[in-house]
Formats: structure tokens, C-alpha cells, sequence
């Protein structure tokens, strides 16, 4: 007990030892940040991935038209919550003035998607009650109809109208430089007031045919919607209409005379299932209708690509890249945590050498070298522990208002820092990473540990004698 009351009182005396404290909470609260930061960016990628792609992902090799039925028979599959089938193209989009842009048109199921409220919640303007829909409104319908006569000079038809789309934020409005941030009022409001249609175009086709054979095509659009996934990709490239309208825009004429596509299918599963443990029934149901429905030989059925979007190659390689990045970020930390331990040893060790009169005593009464060494491995513990504590407290607190001070510091510097343009995401993860939290202030005591290793070794050679002469 007497050791325990020795290092709170070297503690409470010797104010240098604050200085080992400080270092120690500094060196934990950015290994904690740092972790945390990472392996946010890593789970926001993997979550927005899982809304985008599914659990697993269906990708038959050859175009087709029954991706209605497909999905109700894997929607049919224990497990499988949810099912869509989404087929993409790029294009051009003329916005006005002179303003061209490339983007992806996606074909989507608007119904299914909307049973998502994670997809109904980034949209601006329709919400999730009642359900989205790609229907252009009465006034934007008479808006189309005066731009047609004006243009044409005759009314126009039905078919003449343009199609509804959903037009990603960044393709309308631009981020404030400071902020980036989008003004939804604003973008809002453009959208009500709009007075011409988006011009769209691409290739009939696609990637189904040769390249010989596409053909340009113009078609006219009208944003009913405007969503904002937060994913930077999806909100500045994506512009989404109906599945039915893109398959027949770029397909091709299939042997029963109807337009198909090259499309996927994005599989949902059920709490509680694995995607690699449900890929096998999903290869059951596949084959069983590519056979049965779709009349394909045993060869064109194998060769569809049925896994989980996880192992999906392009997130894998952003995946793997980003751990090696929190490798080496946490190796020039662990350089930190040895300059730490450098430190803490020659607070300690002036320590020993100040309180050799002490350290005599201790000796003197019959304290072994033992106990002499643990008495200041103590002491160094002691202020591991405490720079531990006080580091996890500052690193769970700076990393859940982390864009508060990413905000105050864009103000103070007069330029962003985190801009989604660069880093994926408008926000950055401020998600503490807990199972890291261990490890992290494990490895401060020991950086306090390693420091008073030396000075204890060094206090347990003195010499009573020598230690009181010194006096």
C-alpha cells in the first residue's frame, strides 16, 4: 500500500510527470480518432454499398426481358426480404446553356426501391408518403406542353412529353465552397420553377450490341425528384428513370420480339442471413428459371455471376487500400508512442535521480530491489493509466464532433478540409470504433510501462549507503 501512496505523492509533487501524462493522452486520443476515422469510412462505404448493390448481385451474361418474374421467384426464397432489378447506360445531359453533362442513367424499379426508407428519406421532394412515383405533376405537365408548342409549333401527344427522372443534387446545384453543402431550398425551388426539359443522350444498344450497329438517340426527361445519398459518385453522375423506359431506350429486339437488356439483380436478404450462405439457393432459383422460362443452355446459365456485392472487385481494392493507409498511419503513431516512452523515461529517471535519499531510506528499512523497481514501474503505470483515461475521453469526444471541428476549422482557414468530391462522402464517420478502444489504451500504459522500465532498473542498483551519502 505504502508503493501506491509514493506514486500519488511523486505525482502530486513532481508536476513534470504531467507532462508524461499529457503526451500519453495525446498519443491515445489519436490513435482513437485515427481508428475510428478509418474504420467509419470503411462501414459508411460497406453501408452505402449494401443499399446500392444488395446483399448479393445477380448479373446474368446475356440480355433478357423476364426480370419481372426473376425477381418474384427470389423473392420467393427464404431469407431473401427484397429483391430489384436495375440495368444503367451513360449518357450525355444537356442541362441548358451551353451546360453538358456526363452522367450514368439508371433503370430502377421505382416501387421496390421505395420500400427502402433508407432511399425514400434522400429524397427532396416526394418523400415516402405517398409513394414516389416518376408521374410528372399537372403543372409540370402543362409547363412541357407550352415549351412543345413553342418549340414545334403543333401540341403535342402524350408520347411527346418528356419522362420523369430523379436527378442526383450535384447535377443541378453545386456544394458551397466553405460549407459543401447544398442549398435544398434552392435546388427546391429550380426544380419548380423549371420552364424546359433535361435533354438526354446516348446509344441504343449499349453494351448489348455491336458498335457498329448503336444508334444516337435524344430524348427529353423532367425531374420529378432530387435526391441526396450523400455519396458523392451517386449525387453529381446518377440521373434514374423507369426500368421499363431505359430497357427499351437501349435494348435490343430478343427473339420474341420484345426489347431486353443486359440488367442486374440486387437481392436483400433477411436479418440474421449471410450472403455467402445464401448464394447457393439463389444459383437454384436461378438455374431453375433461365432453364424453364428463359429456354438458355446449361453453359449460358452457369456463366451468370451470382456473389455477394461485398467481394464485389472495385470495393475490395478501395477497401484493401484504405487498410494499408490505417497500417501506416498506426506505425508513425507507434513511432509517437516510442518518442512518448522516451520521454516518460527521462521524467522518470530525474525523478530516481532526485529521490536517491528517498530511495535509500526505502532500502534502508529492508525494501528489497524488487520492491524498489516496482515502485517505479508503479509510478510509470500509474501515469500511463491516468494519460490513458484522460486520452480516451478526449478521443471519444473529439471524434464524435469531429465535423464540428472540421466546421470551426474550414472558418478559422477559410477553405474545406473534408470535401465529398475527394473523400466520397459529405460527411465525415464520427462513429467511435470500440473494439479498438482496448488495444489503444493498452498500448499507453505499455508506452508508460516501457519508459520506467530503465529508471526502475536503474533505483533498484542503488546502494543504501551510497543513496544517503549522496544527501
Amino acid at each position: 500500500m505504502h508503493k501506491f501512496f509514493l506514486c500519488l505523492r511523486y505525482l502530486r509533487k513532481r508536476r513534470i510527470a504531467f507532462f508524461g501524462i499529457a503526451a500519453v493522452a495525446l498519443c491515445v486520443a489519436l490513435l482513437i480518432v485515427i481508428t475510428s476515422l478509418f474504420d467509419g469510412f470503411i462501414k459508411s462505404l460497406h453501408s452505402y454499398w449494401s443499399q446500392s448493390y444488395g446483399d448479393i448481385l445477380l448479373a446474368p451474361n446475356r440480355p433478357m426481358n423476364s426480370y419481372g418474374q426473376l425477381v418474384e421467384a427470389l423473392e420467393k426464397i427464404d431469407g431473401v426480404s427484397s429483391a430489384r432489378a436495375v440495368t444503367s447506360t451513360g449518357a450525355l445531359l444537356y442541362l441548358g446553356r451551353g451546360d453538358v453533362r456526363g452522367v450514368e442513367l439508371m433503370g430502377i424499379e421505382l416501387d421496390r426501391a421505395a420500400r427502402d426508407e433508407a432511399f425514400t428519406n434522400c429524397l427532396l421532394l416526394q418523400g415516402a408518403s405517398p409513394p414516389p412515383n416518376f408521374s410528372l405533376s399537372n403543372e409540370a405537365q402543362n409547363t412541357c406542353r407550352r415549351w412543345f408548342e413553342q418549340k414545334f409549333r403543333r401540341p403535342p401527344d402524350n408520347a411527346d412529353l418528356p419522362i420523369g427522372c430523379i436527378v442526383g443534387i450535384g447535377i443541378l446545384a453545386r456544394p458551397d465552397e466553405l460549407t459543401d453543402k447544398y442549398d435544398h431550398q434552392a435546388v427546391i425551388e429550380q426544380v419548380g420553377q423549371r420552364k424546359t426539359p433535361l435533354f438526354i443522350i446516348t446509344g441504343s444498344g449499349g453494351s448489348q450490341a455491336e458498335t457498329a450497329s448503336v444508334k444516337k438517340i435524344r430524348k427529353t426527361c423532367w425531374p420529378v425528384d432530387v435526391i441526396q445519398t450523400g455519396m458523392h459518385r451517386a449525387d453529381t453522375h446518377h440521373v434514374y428513370v423507369p426500368f421499363d423506359y431505359l430497357r427499351d431506350l437501349i435494348g435490343t429486339i430478343g427473339p420474341d420480339g420484345k426489347k431486353q437488356c443486359l440488367g442486374r439483380i440486387r437481392i436483400y436478404l433477411r436479418p440474421g442471413y449471410a450472403p455467402a450462405e445464401m448464394v447457393e439457393d439463389i444459383r437454384l432459383v436461378w438455374g431453375k428459371f433461365a432453364r424453364e422460362t428463359l429456354n438458355w443452355s446449361e453453359d449460358q446459365v452457369n456463366f451468370a455471376y451470382i456473389f455477394p456485392s461485398m467481394q464485389i472487385p472495385s470495393l475490395r481494392l478501395i477497401t484493401g487500400a484504405i487498410h494499408q493507409q490505417l497500417a501506416i498511419m498506426q506505425i508513425i503513431l507507434g513511432l509517437i508512442c516510442l518518442v512518448v516512452a522516451l520521454l516518460i523515461f527521462v521524467i522518470l529517471f530525474m525523478i530516481v535521480m532526485r529521490k536517491r535519499k528517498d530511495i535509500g531510506i526505502i532500502r534502508a528499512v529492508g525494501s528489497s530491489r524488487r520492491a524498489v523497481a516496482i515502485l517505479f514501474l508503479s509510478y510509470g503505470t500509474l501515469i500511463g493509466m491516468a494519460g490513458s483515461a484522460f486520452g480516451v475521453v478526449l478521443g471519444i469526444w473529439a471524434t464524435h464532433n469531429i465535423n464540428l471541428i472540421e466546421t470551426i476549422l474550414a472558418k478559422l482557414l477559410g477553405f474545406k478540409i473534408w470535401k465529398s468530391g475527394v473523400y466520397l462522402f459529405s460527411e465525415i464517420p464520427n462513429e467511435v470504433d470500440a473494439s479498438a478502444v482496448m488495444w489503444i489504451v493498452f498500448t499507453g500504459v505499455l508506452t508508460a510501462l516501457l519508459g520506467a522500465l530503465l529508471p526502475a532498473i536503474r533505483a533498484a542498483r542503488l546502494q543504501p549507503v551510497e543513496a544517503l551519502r549522496y544527501e
